[in-house]
C-alpha cells in the first residue's frame, strides 16, 4: 500500500508540474512579440529519494523555480546603442530643418536674394537715372531684408519648438524614473529567497529601455534585486534612481540648461550640460546648433547693414537698411521711395560683394553664407551617418539579445507536445495505480 500511495503521489505531483510547465510555455508564446520579455523556464528538480529495505527509491520531482533567460551585458550594450541612435537621429532631424531654412534652390533663398541685390546696384551704377533700375534696387533690398528676417524668425521658432520638446522629454524622463523606483520597491518585496518576480523584471527592463531612448544611462543590479540608474553630465555622475528613490531633472528655458536632483535629494547644477546619448542630448545639441547658426546669420546681416550703409552715405544721414541683424533688418523708410535712391556710390556698393571682411572671417559675403550652408549640411550628414551606424549596431545587438531572451514558437510548441505526453502518461499512472489500490482493498475486504 505504501508503495502504491507513493506512486500515486508522484503521479499527482507530475500532473501539477506539467500544468506549470504548460502554463509557462503558454506565457512565453503569448509574449513572443514582446522584445522586453525574457523567455521563462520552469526548472524541474528531482525530489529527495526515500530509503526502503532494498535501497533508495525515487520520489518524483517538483518545480524548483521559474527563471528568465537574460544577458545583462548585451542588454547594457543594446541600451547604449539605443541612446546613441536616438541622440544622433534627433540632431539629424533638426539640422535637416535648419538646412531647409538656409538653403537656396537657385531662384529663392538668401544667396539668390543677395546676388540680386548686388546685381541691382551694378545695374543702377550703369544707368543712375533709370526709374526701373532705382525700383530694382529698392525691390532687391526689400526682398533681401525680408528673406533674412523670415529665415531668422524660422530659426527662432525652431529653437522654441526644441525647447518645448526638451521640457516634454524631461517630464517623460522623470515619470520613467519614478516607475523604475516603484518597480524596485515591488521586486525587492516580492523576491524572497531565490524566487524571481520575472514579469515585474520585464516591466522594469521596458522602463529602462524607454529611459535609455530619452537620456544616456547606465544601470547596475544590486544584491537586493533593485537597480541603480546613473548618468554622466560631462565628468559629473548623477544617481537618478537608487532603491525606491528617484531623482528628477529640470530645464531652464532662459539658460537652456538642465539641472538635476539626485536620488538622495541633492541638487546638482549644470557644468555645463554635456550629455551623451538619448533624445535629450540631441535636443540640447540641436538647440545650441540653432543658436550658433542664427548668430552667424545675424553676423552676416549686421555686417551687410553696416557695410552698405557706410558705403551709401559715410555720414549716415541717409541709410539703405535699419536694424542690427537678421532679426530686425528692414529697408530705411526714405530709401523705400525709388525717387530718393542715391546712385552716386552704387558701383562701390556693388563692389562689396568681392570685398573680404574681417568680421566675416576675412571672407566675402557669399563665401561666408556658403560656409554656413556647407556647415549645416556637413553636420546633418555626420549626424545621419552616425544614427544609421547605431541603428545597424542596435539591430545586431538585438539579434544577439533575442537569441538568448527571445521566444521561439517552434521550441515552445515542441515542449508543449512533450508536456502533453508526460501529462497523459502521469494520468495513466493514476488510473493504473487506482486500479491496483482497488484490487488490494478488495483483497483485504474478502480476507476479512
Amino acid at each position: 500500500m505504501a508503495g502504491l500511495s507513493s506512486t500515486l503521489e508522484i503521479a499527482r505531483a507530475t500532473l501539477l508540474n506539467e500544468q506549470v510547465l504548460i502554463q509557462t510555455a503558454s506565457h512565453n508564446i503569448a509574449n513572443a512579440d514582446n522584445k522586453a520579455y525574457a523567455r521563462q523556464t520552469a526548472n524541474v528538480v528531482t525530489n529527495p529519494a526515500q530509503r526502503i529495505h532494498p535501497g533508495w527509491v525515487g520520489s518524483g520531482a517538483h518545480i524548483d523555480k521559474i527563471t528568465q533567460a537574460r544577458d545583462q551585458y548585451v542588454e547594457q550594450q543594446l541600451m547604449a546603442s539605443t541612446a546613441q541612435e536616438s541622440d544622433y537621429r534627433t540632431r539629424s532631424s533638426f539640422l535637416e530643418t535648419i538646412g531647409t531654412y538656409l538653403k537656396d534652390d537657385g531662384a529663392t533663398g538668401i544667396s539668390s536674394d543677395l546676388g540680386k541685390f548686388w546685381d541691382a546696384w551694378d545695374a543702377i551704377s550703369q544707368n543712375p537715372g533709370g526709374i526701373a533700375e532705382r525700383q530694382g534696387v529698392v525691390s532687391a533690398a526689400e526682398s533681401l531684408a525680408g528673406t533674412l528676417q523670415s529665415t531668422n524668425a524660422n530659426l527662432t521658432a525652431l529653437k522654441q519648438k526644441i525647447q518645448s520638446q526638451t521640457g516634454d522629454t524631461i517630464a517623460k524622463i522623470n515619470n520613467l524614473m519614478g516607475e523604475i523606483a516603484d518597480y524596485n520597491k515591488d521586486i525587492t518585496r516580492m523576491e524572497t529567497g531565490d524566487k524571481s518576480a520575472n514579469d515585474l523584471r520585464d516591466l522594469r527592463y521596458q522602463a529602462l529601455s524607454d529611459l535609455s531612448q530619452l537620456v544616456g544611462i547606465s544601470y547596475t543590479e544590486e544584491s537586493n534585486s533593485s537597480v541603480t540608474v546613473t548618468l554622466k553630465d560631462g565628468a559629473t555622475p548623477v544617481t537618478l534612481v537608487s532603491n525606491q528613490n528617484a531623482g528628477s531633472l529640470s530645464f531652464d528655458q532662459g539658460t537652456g540648461l538642465v539641472s538635476y536632483t539626485d536620488a538622495d535629494g541633492n541638487t546638482i547644477g549644470p557644468d555645463p550640460n554635456n550629455l551623451s546619448g538619448g533624445t535629450l542630448a540631441g535636443l540640447l545639441v540641436s538647440s545650441q546648433k540653432t543658436t550658433d547658426f542664427s548668430n552667424r546669420l545675424n553676423t552676416l546681416a549686421g555686417e551687410l547693414i553696416q557695410q552698405v550703409n557706410d558705403t551709401y552715405d559715410p555720414a549716415h544721414v541717409q541709410k539703405v537698411f535699419e536694424g542690427s541683424g537678421a532679426a530686425d533688418i528692414v529697408v530705411n523708410s526714405t530709401f523705400d521711395n525709388p525717387t530718393n535712391v542715391d546712385a552716386s556710390h552704387a558701383s562701390n556698393i556693388a563692389d562689396l560683394q568681392n570685398t573680404k571682411l574681417t568680421n566675416l572671417g576675412n571672407s566675402r559675403f557669399s563665401d561666408y553664407l556658403g560656409a554656413i550652408q556647407q556647415q549645416v549640411g556637413l553636420d546633418q550628414q555626420d549626424a545621419s551617418s552616425r544614427a544609421d551606424f547605431q541603428q545597424a549596431l542596435f539591430q545586431q545587438l538585438q539579434t544577439q539579445q533575442q537569441s538568448v531572451s527571445g521566444v521561439s514558437i517552434d521550441e515552445e510548441t515542441i515542449d508543449l507536445l512533450k508536456y502533453q505526453q508526460i501529462y497523459q502518461a502521469a494520468a495513466k499512472i493514476v488510473n493504473i495505480t487506482q486500479t491496483l489500490l482497488n484490487t488490494v482493498i478488495g483483497m483485504v475486504g474478502s480476507t476479512a
